[in-house]
């Protein structure tokens, strides 16, 4: 009986919901910075809320296989978050991140040496890491496809070979061609000022001043409806 009883109140919550506003694809109706320094970030209000990095850099890993939100405006969308206590923080954590940070940013940018920290693999023979997209010729018919097709299939990075087909800077492929690292991470974050992203436009879009709850509800929903950004980890939750 008890079961029952909260069924139904799911029944009447979901269909509350149902008509509650989300943003759209491309983020019409969210206030964006395209920052350069740190002062621009000034205008996004204290606090908590949620957020999305907007790039037309190349980003040619994700770190899943799942649906990624389309290209507009000549880039994408390749991270979004949820900061409960500051947005403003985690932004600047992301784009004008210190090359040694210890904690979890956006992954671009390659840390070179041995690392202890809580960084993510760029490439391994083991262990969760990046995917490339490759194409594949279709050998037998699917449910979408007919044989001969020529579709985009993931691919783990694995092999030296295969790292070097993310963007990389010169300096960077260098180094990664002449010295023996068995495993490469990313560093965590970026910081948008050096020579790599200083040509490149990086957008935040962002919403604050709202209830965890409408913040959860936002980011699950959007990422079902557009898909899940490449330098997320999670579908949903931290």
């Amino acid at each position: 009986m008890e079961n029952k009883l909260w069924l139904q109140e799911e029944q009447k919550f979901l269909q509350a919901i149902q008509d509650v506003k989300i943003p759209n694809a491309q983020l019409e109706d969210v206030a964006l910075i395209v920052p350069k320094v740190i002062i621009d970030l000034d205008s996004i209000p204290k606090g908590g809320g949620c957020y999305w990095i907007w790039t037309n850099e190349p980003v040619l890993h994700s770190l899943h296989k799942n649906p990624t939100p389309l290209p507009f405006n000549g880039g994408e969308i390749i991270y979004n978050g949820i900061a409960k206590d500051d947005v403003k923080g985690r932004v600047k954590h992301h784009l004008f991140g210190e090359v040694d940070a210890g904690w979890s940013g956006i992954s671009l940018d390659i840390h070179f040496g041995d690392t202890t920290s809580h960084r993510k693999k760029a490439l391994s023979e083991k262990g969760k890491v990046p995917y490339i997209k490759e194409k594949k010729v279709l050998q037998r018919k699917t449910k979408q496809h007919i044989k001969g097709d020529e579709v985009d299939v993931f691919k783990a990075i694995r092999s030296k070979d295969d790292f070097l087909k993310i963007y990389l800077t010169d300096s960077e492929k260098t180094i990664i061609e002449t010295v023996g690292y068995e495993k490469i991470y990313f560093r965590n974050g970026i910081d948008i000022r050096e020579d790599k992203h200083k040509n490149f436009e990086f957008r935040v879009y962002y919403i604050t001043g709202l209830s965890s709850l409408y913040l959860d509800f936002i980011e699950k929903k959007w990422r079902e409806d557009v898909g899940l950004p490449k330098l997320c980890s999670y579908s949903s939750g931290r």
